[in-house]
C-alpha cells in the first residue's frame, strides 16, 4: 500500500482478549498419564487453559468482543467470527454474539472458518476496506477437543480475542498486507472427526513455515513499502523452536518475535494470531511496526503501525490481566469431565429433559440474549424482565429498555446445592440485587465452594445455561461471576 492509500483505508480502532479462568497444570496430565506414557512428564510443564463446562466458542468471543467494545463510541456495522469449532454448523454463531453485545438488528453478522489463519485471512481483507464504509468487529474463538494422551491435550488452549476495524482514530494503521495458499496438510479434522489429526513435525516446519511464511512476508513488505530491518516487533502463532527456526531462515534476531503465550495458555488455534496481537499492542508505542502472520494451507502477513491513539487504550485490556485471572486444578479426572471426555455417573439428578420452546425464546430473546430489563420512567426503579406495570410504583407502560449485563451486582442471597445436578458442583444459586431496584434468581459460575458471600460483587458474564442432548442444541444466559480486575477498577461488567 502507498502511504496516500494507507490514509484511505481502515485501521484497528480497538481490542480484546479472553482467556478462560481454569487452567489445568501439565503436570497433572503428566501424572495421570505416566502409567501408559512416561515420556508425557518432559511436557508437564506450566499450564494450559480451558473452557468451563459452560463455556465454549460463542461465550467466550462474547467476552472478548465486550472487552473490545468498552468505552468504544463506534457503531458496529457487522460482526465476523473465525473459528474451527463452532458449536453450531446451521445456526448464525456470530448472531447470537452479536445479540449478547447489543449490536443491533441492522448489521452483517458472518461466520469464517476452514482454516487456523481465518482471522488473519479476514483481517487482511478488511485492510483493503475504504476507511468510509463501516466498522467491523472481527472476533476469533477457538474450542479444540483433545483426545486423551495426545500431545495436543498439553499443547492446545482455549481463548478467544477480538479487534474493531474502520474509520476514526485507529490505534493501529495498515501498512502493508500479503498472502499465499498452499494446500499443505499439516493437520486436519473431517466433518466425522472430533478430533485433529497431525502430521509429521518436521516436514510441517520446512515445507510449510519456512517456506510459506517467508514468501507472504515478501508480499506485505513489498505491499507495505518498508523491509523487515524496519520491523518491531513479529507476532508468530507458533512455537518458540518453529520462531528460532524462521529467524534463522529470516535472518533476524529472535527478540523480534513475541511470547508465544504457551507457558500460560496453550495454542488457541485460530484465536492465536489475534490474542497474540493483543498481548502485542498492551505494550507497544506509537510508531511501532508489527507484522502479523497466520499460518494453515497457506500463510498471512500484515504489517501494521501504532498511532499515538494506543496510548489512550493501554487500559488494562488485553491478555495480561485476563491470563492472571485463572484458577489452576490439578485434578485430571475433573478436567476430562469438564470437557466431556469422560461420562461421571451423576444419577437420577442428572436425568432430564431440556426441550427447548423455539417460539418462546424468540419472543424474549432481547430478555435472553441482552438481559434486556426495563426502568421506570415515573420513579427510576430498574427490573428484570421489563413489564407492563412497575413493581415499585405500579405505572403502567412507562417502561424504558435497559439492560442488566453490564451491570455489578450484589449478592443478596445464596445456597451451594450439591444435590442438584451440574457439571461442576456444587450447583450454586441465589438472588443478585442491582441498584435501583433489581432482584433476580441466577445461577452462578467460576466461583468455588464456600467463594461466595453475602454482599459480595459480582459482573455478568454470557454463558451456556443447559445442554438439549437429545436435539443437540444449547441455550445461553447471563450468570453472575467473580469480579475481574478491570471490572473493579471501571466499576462495571
Amino acid at each position: 500500500m502507498s502511504e496516500a492509500t494507507n490514509e484511505a483505508t481502515t485501521g484497528i480502532l480497538s481490542f480484546g482478549a479472553y482467556i478462560p479462568r481454569l487452567r489445568i497444570a501439565r503436570s497433572a496430565i503428566a501424572d495421570g498419564l505416566a502409567w501408559a506414557m512416561p515420556g508425557a512428564r518432559s511436557m508437564g510443564k506450566g499450564e494450559r487453559a480451558f473452557a468451563n463446562w459452560d463455556e465454549d466458542v460463542i461465550t467466550m468471543a462474547a467476552e472478548a468482543g465486550r472487552e473490545c467494545l468498552r468505552g468504544s463510541a463506534a457503531t458496529v456495522n457487522a460482526v465476523q467470527l473465525a473459528s474451527t469449532t463452532f458449536p453450531f454448523l446451521d445456526r448464525s454463531n456470530s448472531g447470537v454474539v452479536a445479540d449478547a453485545l447489543q449490536c443491533g438488528k441492522t448489521l452483517r453478522t458472518e461466520d469464517l472458518a476452514g482454516s487456523r489463519r481465518a482471522a488473519t485471512s479476514a483481517l487482511a481483507r478488511l485492510a483493503l476496506t475504504p476507511a468510509a464504509a463501516e466498522s467491523t468487529l472481527l472476533i476469533a474463538s477457538e474450542c479444540r477437543e483433545t483426545r486423551p494422551g495426545s500431545p495436543a491435550e498439553m499443547a492446545y488452549g482455549h481463548a478467544a480475542a477480538a479487534v474493531l476495524v474502520g474509520a476514526g482514530e485507529p490505534i493501529a494503521k495498515f501498512r502493508g498486507i500479503g498472502s499465499v495458499h498452499a494446500d499443505l496438510v499439516d493437520q486436519y479434522r473431517s466433518a466425522e472427526g472430533e478430533f485433529d489429526y497431525a502430521l509429521e513435525e518436521r516436514w510441517v516446519r520446512e515445507e510449510g513455515y519456512f517456506k510459506l511464511i517467508p514468501a507472504a512476508i515478501s508480499a506485505a513488505m513489498e505491499n507495505a513499502g518498508t523491509n523487515l530491518g524496519e520491523i518491531h516487533r513479529i507476532v508468530l502463532p507458533a512455537s518458540a523452536a518453529v520462531a528460532r527456526g524462521l529467524a534463522r531462515v529470516l535472518k533476524v534476531g529472535t527478540e523480534l518475535f513475541t511470547d508465544p503465550l504457551a507457558a500460560g495458555c496453550g495454542d488457541c488455534g485460530v484465536a492465536h494470531p489475534l490474542l497474540m496481537l493483543a498481548s502485542a499492542l498492551e505494550s507497544a508505542v506509537p510508531g511501532e511496526q508489527i507484522l502479523v502472520l497466520g499460518f494453515g494451507q497457506g500463510a498471512d502477513a500484515i504489517v501494521l503501525e501504532t498511532t499515538p491513539a494506543l496510548a489512550k487504550l493501554q487500559d488494562g485490556r488485553g491478555v495480561a490481566r485476563t491470563l492472571a485471572d485463572k484458577r489452576v486444578i490439578d485434578n485430571y479426572t475433573m478436567f476430562l469431565s469438564l470437557r466431556n471426555q469422560i461420562a461421571i455417573d451423576f444419577g437420577m439428578r442428572a436425568e432430564r429433559d431440556n426441550r427447548t420452546a423455539m417460539s418462546a425464546m424468540y419472543r424474549k430473546r432481547d430478555d435472553i440474549s441482552a438481559m434486556m430489563g426495563g426502568r421506570c420512567r415515573e420513579c427510576n426503579t430498574l427490573q428484570f424482565p421489563h413489564a407492563a406495570i412497575c413493581v415499585a410504583c405500579g405505572a403502567r407502560d412507562a417502561q424504558t429498555p435497559e439492560s442488566l449485563s453490564g451491570l455489578t451486582g450484589r449478592v443478596k442471597s445464596y445456597t451451594e446445592d450439591w444435590m442438584a445436578y451440574t457439571p461442576h458442583p456444587p450447583y450454586i444459586y441465589g438472588n443478585v440485587e442491582f441498584v435501583d431496584g433489581a432482584n433476580i434468581m441466577l445461577e452462578f459460575t467460576d466461583f468455588e465452594a464456600g467463594q461466595v458471600e453475602v454482599g459480595r460483587e459480582v459482573r455478568m458474564v454470557f454463558r451456556v445455561k443447559d445442554y438439549d442432548h437429545k436435539r443437540n442444541f444449547r441455550r445461553y444466559f447471563w450468570k453472575p461471576a467473580p469480579l475481574t480486575a478491570t471490572t473493579e477498577e471501571t466499576g462495571n461488567g
